[in-house]
């Protein structure tokens, strides 16, 4: 989830969750969307989470045009009178647009083949997702500059990862650690990485065997922040500070 510069919230997935119109995942209409987690109010308050459930009733969904990019926002605060809330008061915590990295971060190697990622998701393992997230690791495998491409297969706007991934982690946020712009303070404490939300899970290349989900694909954060601006978003970065 995506909260813009207004405090108004996103929810970030992939095209094939909410379009029935999507490649081959046709045969179904949306008529609702709900979410269901947790609101942590404070950074070290770990046990003080409190259960969240909010419906979209007849929700409207974003998509870039491009029907080759698996990506999909739903504001969250905009629909005014078709939000139910269910549970709790209907917050999340969600990351800032700031956290998002930008084209140029991609183009000039901030992002590069190597990076560490981290993903959180909700694995569907021996058909039972858990409640709290699983958090995958891994490195950046193909050139970020460039669409992933595997064989003859390329996919436009993503980035292959070696990192595992299962049914039910579609639309997880792809985090990586990347070179800070240092000061003297970082310096002194030895700070020198920050973690940029760099894209948007959108599930495993399918193999066979016992490397089935070892290669994973992301939909590029500077796709995700076209989208955003287009559904009204404000305060999305375009550029590196």
């Amino acid at each position: 989830m995506i909260s813009d510069n207004s405090e108004n919230r996103y929810l970030v997935t992939n095209r094939h969750v909410l379009d029935r119109n999507f490649e081959k995942f046709g045969g179904w209409s949306l008529e609702s969307v709900t979410v269901d987690g947790q609101y942590q109010p404070a950074v070290m308050d770990i046990l003080g989470t409190v259960p969240q459930q909010i419906t979209i009733i007849d929700p409207e969904p974003k998509f870039l045009d491009s029907d080759m990019v698996d990506l999909a926002v739903l504001p969250l605060d905009a629909p005014i009178g078709r939000a139910q809330t269910l549970t709790g008061e209907g917050r999340f915590n969600s990351l800032p647009a700031s956290a998002l990295a930008t084209a140029t971060d991609f183009a000039f190697g901030r992002i590069t083949v190597g990076g560490r990622v981290i993903t959180p998701g909700y694995p569907g393992i021996r058909g039972e997702v858990a409640e709290r997230p699983i958090l995958v690791g891994g490195v950046i495998a193909s050139d970020p500059r460039h669409p992933a491409a595997l064989g003859t297969d390329t996919y436009p706007s993503e980035v292959l990862t070696h990192s595992f991934s299962w049914n039910g982690m579609s639309g997880s946020p792809v985090l990586c650690y990347v070179p800070k712009a240092l000061t003297w303070g970082d310096l002194g404490a030895g700070d020198f990485e920050e973690v940029l939300l760099v894209g948007v899970n959108a599930g495993h290349i399918k193999t066979s065997g016992e490397t089935a989900g070892v290669l994973t694909r992301f939909v590029r954060a500077d796709a995700l922040a076209e989208l955003l601006i287009g559904a009204g978003a404000q305060g999305i970065p375009t550029v590196s500070a």
